[in-house]
């Protein structure tokens, strides 16, 4: 593991809750009064799955890995 700072770690907590924080106002529409404290956002997901965060699934787009397979797979049975 490698030896970070709490400055690193910092930054990285505060970049999260801001993501999250930005999920909850934009998409989930929430009002300031009934979002949750800010720390308890550092841990835990905040799940999103609008047509516009999840583009992917919803036109069934394929993951790059499984692209992959199947280009592997397509010249198996060309050759």
């Amino acid at each position: 593991m490698k030896n970070r700072s709490k400055s690193y770690t910092r930054h990285h907590r505060e970049r999260i809750i801001q993501k999250k924080w930005a999920i909850l106002k934009n998409v989930y529409q929430m009002e300031d009064e009934f979002l949750p404290v800010r720390g308890t956002l550092s841990k835990g997901k905040v799940h999103c799955s609008c047509r516009l965060c999840r583009y992917e699934q919803y036109h069934d787009i394929p993951k790059a890995k499984y692209k992959v397979r199947w280009r592997a797979l397509q010249e198996e049975i060309d050759d």
